[in-house]
């Protein structure tokens, strides 16, 4: 309440641009009104507010964190997405306002006290030559629609957990890729039950839109190890912000881009995870190329992760073999685990095709390299996909 939480009509700016004081205007308090008219009014609200953000946000001595919800020139599907969430954190903030008691008010105290177990970091740290596997659940997706039904996130985490996997990332947007904060949850308290076990618990990534600081409490309230900022989203500056806020709340940070331009700024906001989206967000288009271009450009002692694009163990052994340390694989998981839990057979009980597949992904195999006796028969680089077949199988 002291620092201008809260939102009401347009009497408080700024409030999209981090956790910000109030501008010297009394808050006046909202009458009820039925459900879907407060819904309404609370999404132009939001939006007002935004835009008041942007439009104050020279006054950076009274609202520290103001300007820009998010950059200016983002792709059209990205900026619907990004609106979403400035009705998404307003309406947090006023459920905040409302109740002393919410559970995000003791999180938000305790900013700058948390120390930092670098958990998801460490996670990727493998030795030369092994790619560490970032699993994700996730049930559709904008470009691709309907991806899996993924009735009971915790299992599906179980699975990755038993094939291999380094880390977890669970998307949390609830409308356009049918995630929630409860599976986030879930998640991680299935993770925790492995907690004294080798391997360890898998770290979560939060993976959602997150252009204020109020998500990354959010993120750290429900247990996730680190969260996903996008550079095309947030622009320079509020990426540098972010990014220092979730260290502060003992997080990691996957920093995602797609070009040479956006890879620059997460080296200057001082990224340590670095992740490489192969997908174009103003076309679709997937290409791995992407990663490789970014590849030679990346900097000493970051953590590399490609994501996108990745649909078998050989496109992630060209991945690991130009030197990245991660990938991160939803849809290709989950289209294999929806699979195998629609059409049971006898072997159903003990396998899965995605635990299968998820193994071979991080496989020590080569595209260039095989067996002897596999390469003597087939060729080094047939025999390499010989091999993959086997593994595959």
């Amino acid at each position: 309440e002291e620092e201008g939480w809260g939102m009401a009509g347009s009497a408080q700016c700024g409030f999209v641009g981090g956790l910000t004081r109030d501008l010297g205007r009394p808050v006046q308090r909202a009458k009820r009104v039925d459900c879907a008219a407060r819904e309404r009014a609370m999404r132009a609200a939001s939006l007002a507010n935004a835009r008041c953000c942007m439009a104050t946000a020279s006054v950076g001595e009274t609202a520290p964190n103001a300007g820009k919800a998010y950059a200016a020139d983002v792709p059209d599907v990205l900026r619907d997405i990004l609106e979403r969430k400035v009705v998404e954190v307003a309406a947090l903030k006023q459920a905040m306002a409302e109740d002393p008691a919410h559970a995000l008010h003791a999180v938000v105290a305790s900013k700058g006290a948390v120390e930092r177990s670098r958990r998801f970091y460490k996670a990727l740290d493998k030795i030369p030559g092994t790619l560490a596997l970032i699993a994700e659940i996730k049930r559709r997706s904008p470009s691709k629609g309907h991806i899996g039904t993924i009735s009971d996130a915790a299992d599906l985490a179980r699975l990755y957990y038993d094939a291999g996997a380094s880390c977890i990332s669970v998307l949390t947007d609830m409308e356009g890729f049918g995630g929630s904060l409860g599976d986030l949850r879930e998640v991680v308290k299935a993770q925790e039950r492995f907690r004294g076990d080798y391997p360890p618990p898998c770290p979560v990534l939060r993976k959602d839109f997150t252009i204020d600081e109020i998500q990354i409490a959010e993120a750290a309230e429900a247990g996730a190890s680190a969260v996903l900022l996008i550079v095309a989203a947030l622009g320079a500056q509020r990426t540098k912000e972010l990014l220092a806020d979730a260290h502060a709340y003992g997080l990691d940070v996957l920093v995602e881009v797609h070009s040479e331009d956006e890879l620059t700024i997460a080296i200057d906001a001082g990224a340590e995870i670095i992740g490489v989206n192969n997908r174009d967000l103003r076309t679709f288009e997937v290409s791995l190329d992407v990663s490789a271009r970014l590849k030679p450009l990346m900097p000493e002692g970051a953590k590399l992760v490609a994501e996108s694009g990745i649909r078998d163990a050989l496109d992630a052994w060209k991945l690991r073999d130009m030197g990245y340390h991660a990938i991160l694989v939803g849809e290709t998981l989950v289209t294999a685990y929806e699979s195998q839990t629609e059409n049971r057979n006898m072997y159903g009980g003990g396998y899965n095709v995605a635990k299968g597949l998820a193994r071979a992904l991080i496989s020590k195999g080569s595209v260039d390299f095989t067996s002897p006796s596999a390469a003597a028969f087939y060729g080094a680089g047939e025999g390499a996909k010989e091999s993959l077949g086997t593994l595959e199988m």
